[in-house]
């Protein structure tokens, strides 16, 4: 099946940002939204899935970052090669009648948008929308907006059908929302309990120090899905981890990664919902259940070293961080637990 809404975006200069964008896109669209990272699988012939979800697509959103127009080794301009997927892409969707509609990240503007191909010349004249990387909710909800409005009716009330069809379901099993976002709500067990300890297994590597718990844990001992520390490295293209895989899967965007526009911040992080900790010691499970129910959280926050957080991940996992050490823009060491 082809997507409705086709993200185009060009690797590092604007990942993040069209992972924002499908992040927030897909709940409501489901699977006609297009995402390369997640729509092409194993085996697909890519080429054909591109282009064939590009022409059957009735949107497509052009995700222009500062380096948009960058060059290549020989100083030409990227776009300027007929074969580069941006332009491909951009040309067959005008060719085949597709709405294209730029979204400008910060540090991109219109009038950048100069001496452009023939077959992608509309895009400059294009009317476009905005998507600043930080308080980003209200221009996202204006994309998914002006996206339902080119979104066929039929399937429209079929992801309407479904939303209510989910939330009769739950309330038919008594679930409570708090339940469906932080998991089966278990105790820690007490300070005084007297538990036997885990047997773990430690595997090192360049990006990660991972420790898996076995399945010998009592049964009313929060599990721990992953802990470990994640190195942070904008340099060396560790942008960000997802942490819903144990151990985590590195990602452009994730559910911690770094603040990058040009360079890459020294003093924050972003991902999918954080609340720093200020009390004494290390927040255990439901003191970062608690915390996170209380406290609405932000897809970024300000560290420095020793700074202690909560998280959730996309996935309504819960965990801890504790920033170990900071070594300059965008190289960083944090320690990581989350728990089942």
């Amino acid at each position: 099946m082809a997507a409705d809404v086709f993200i185009n975006y060009r690797g590092a200069d604007s990942n993040y940002a069209a992972r924002l964008l499908y992040d927030r896109l897909q709940p409501l669209f489901g699977q006609q939204v297009f995402f390369d990272e997640k729509s092409i699988q194993p085996g697909d012939d890519y080429v054909l899935e591109l282009l064939r979800n590009v022409r059957e697509s009735k949107v497509l959103l052009a995700v222009i970052g500062p380096n948009w127009l960058a060059r290549d080794s020989d100083g030409m301009r990227r776009i300027d090669d007929e074969r580069d997927w941006i332009r491909r892409e951009l040309a067959t969707a005008y060719e085949c009648g597709v709405r294209v509609i730029p979204v400008f990240t910060e540090g991109a503007n219109p009038e950048d948008l100069v001496d452009l191909p023939r077959d992608i010349s509309r895009l400059r004249t294009a009317q476009g929308l905005r998507l600043p990387l930080h308080h980003a909710d209200d221009d996202l909800a204006k994309i998914c907006s002006t996206v339902a409005k080119h979104v066929s009716a039929r399937r429209r009330r079929r992801v309407a059908l479904a939303l209510v069809l989910a939330a009769l379901l739950l309330i038919g099993l008594g679930v409570g929302l708090s339940f469906w976002f932080r998991g089966d709500g278990q105790q820690p067990t007490s300070s005084g309990s007297t538990t036997s300890g885990p047997t773990t297994s430690r595997t090192t590597s360049a990006e990660t120090t991972t420790t898996t718990t076995s399945s010998s844990s009592p049964p009313d001992e929060p599990q721990v899905w992953w802990e470990g520390n994640l190195t942070l490295d904008g340099e060396a293209f560790q942008l960000a981890y997802t942490l819903d895989t144990s151990p985590p899967t590195r990602q452009p965007a994730g559910d911690i990664g770094l603040v990058c526009q040009l360079s890459c911040a020294a003093n924050e992080i972003a991902g999918t919902e954080f609340v720093e900790w200020s009390k004494p010691g290390l927040p255990d499970r439901q003191q970062c259940v608690d915390l996170l129910n209380r406290n609405p959280g932000q897809r970024s926050l300000s560290v420095k070293q020793g700074t202690k957080g909560c998280f959730g991940t996309a996935e309504h996992r819960v965990g801890r961080l504790e920033v170990d050490k900071i070594s300059g823009p965008g190289k960083m060491t944090i320690g990581v637990r989350v728990w089942k």
